[in-house]
């Protein structure tokens, strides 16, 4: 009992003590902005199954997050995202659930407090969209055409399909900034990751007897890209601030937030 009473005197000694070691400064942010990508599809099922499209996504995100010393930051995420591919027979969603997350790591290259700094950024955001929508499907007895229809192999109808895309996008950024007077820009390199999964799914109707099922991957065109950004503080601590970003090439991006630090 004594040695458990000294480990929790210990263990309440350090972590009286960590605020004096670490200054942890949590903020809040909020942001909304549009990104828009080139994306491809693949069939690994289905023997030249290839699509490309243009995907767009407007977002609506709240940053819950932890500075530790100006160093690292530590940061969660949640809101909604809809998704849009019009190549994909008009693929369009409502706004669903998004989720993620990251972490930035600050290496200051002057004396000074808001003197330019150097930062590697890691982070992840998933969201899942669904719709159903009306697809061509070639008529032919390997694709369960209806036996004695009265049609000719090989023509095309229409079918509705079920659609879900299970979005993991992953973006890593290599950046430098400082602050001047109530600026703050920066920029830098980014690069991206879609790894997706497009999984469709079609029931028997009046022209296919069987059902229709195939699991596509779906990734980005281009990985790599460059953004470029600025904040306006508010106030002379920099607590409360106005964000602006945009990224280009990979994908092609406007953010807008507000963030309060505390």
């Amino acid at each position: 009992m004594r040695r458990v009473l000294a480990a929790a005197t210990v263990l309440l000694a350090v972590a009286c003590r960590v605020p004096e070691a670490a200054a942890v400064e949590p903020y809040i942010q909020i942001e909304t902005g549009i990104m828009s990508r080139d994306v491809v599809e693949e069939g690994s099922s289905i023997e030249g199954f290839t699509v490309g499209g243009r995907a767009t996504s407007t977002r609506l995100i709240a940053t819950v997050g932890l500075n530790v010393n100006g160093v690292l930051t530590v940061y969660a995420q949640g809101g909604a995202a809809d998704l849009a591919i019009d190549e994909f027979n008009g693929f369009d969603t409502t706004f669903n659930g998004a989720y993620g997350g990251g972490a930035r790591l600050n290496l200051s290259l002057s004396p000074h407090r808001d003197g330019l700094r150097l930062f590697v950024e890691g982070s992840v955001l998933r969201t899942t969209a669904e719709d159903t929508v009306q697809a061509e499907f070639g008529c032919t007895a390997a694709n369960g055409c209806a036996a004695g229809a009265p049609r000719a192999q090989n023509d095309f109808l229409p079918r509705l399909v079920e659609e879900t895309i299970e979005w993991n996008e992953y973006t890593v950024l290599l950046g430098a900034g400082g602050r001047y007077g109530v600026f703050g820009p920066y920029g830098g390199v980014r690069l991206s990751k879609v790894d997706a999964k497009d999984r469709i799914r079609a029931a028997p109707d009046a022209n296919f007897a069987t059902e229709f099922r195939v699991d596509a991957d779906l990734r980005e065109q281009d990985n790599f890209g460059i953004f470029f950004g600025t904040d306006f503080f508010l106030d002379r601590s920099g607590k409360t601030a106005l964000n602006v970003e945009v990224s280009l090439f990979d994908q092609d991006s406007f953010r807008a937030a507000v963030r309060r630090a505390f």
